[in-house]
């Protein structure tokens, strides 16, 4: 079987979760309260290079889940692939955020809209539940990938284990670390989809 494009894959996971990471530092953590789409209202420029990091971390994410299955050839397909399906959806999810962040930061801009409609949209409950919804499923298929690659032991130990580790640090992060430690667990996050993408890449070329 041809795995000429294990590499492409992997590389463009990598790229992905850097996009991710990226943005992550230019955001708050969201807590339900409409602060990321404030963000296009209160800093237009932060909003749109955010929207850009967002858009390339999706397509890098979608474009890299092929490069997990080389890791789940005996043991884990299963979990690999809801786990697969699961960051697949919250990266598309991560996609029409972006795109929203785009027509609003355009309607301000343009002062076709103004800071109190913002703030409106902002506090609308299904609006929160969507960005909210979006994170925890993302969280949820770093937790089924975590598993899988404890069951398929096609990577370091370490790697599953920066997976839960951010997913721990993304509710508990902003409660309990200090201020400079915040961006930790997406520290974990990039590593262990570098983990992975070595990983693949080495059982690509096997």
């Amino acid at each position: 079987m041809r795995t000429d494009w294990v590499p492409v894959s992997a590389a463009a996971l990598v790229t992905g979760a850097t996009a991710l990471f990226v943005g992550a530092q230019l955001t708050p953590r969201p807590d339900g309260d409409g602060e990321l789409l404030r963000l296009a209202g209160e800093h237009t420029d932060r909003s749109g290079i955010l929207a850009v990091l967002l858009t390339v971390a999706a397509i890098g994410l979608v474009i890299g889940m092929p490069s997990l299955f080389t890791l789940f050839q005996r043991r884990g397909f299963h979990t690999g692939l809801c786990a697969a399906v699961l960051l697949s959806v919250g990266a598309v999810l991560l996609a029409a955020f972006a795109q929203v962040l785009v027509v609003f930061r355009s309607l301000t801009v343009n002062d076709a809209v103004t800071p109190e409609a913002i703030e409106a949209v902002a506090n609308d409950g299904l609006q929160q539940s969507m960005v909210l919804g979006g994170f925890a499923v993302f969280y949820l298929g770093e937790l089924l990938l975590a598993l899988a690659l404890l069951r398929a032991r096609t990577t370091p130990v370490w790697v599953p284990w920066a997976f839960v580790l951010h997913v721990v640090c993304g509710p508990l992060g902003q409660a309990v670390l200090p201020e400079g430690w915040r961006g930790l667990g997406s520290v974990l996050m990039v590593a262990g989809f570098a983990g992975v993408a070595v990983a693949a890449n080495q059982q690509g070329r096997g």
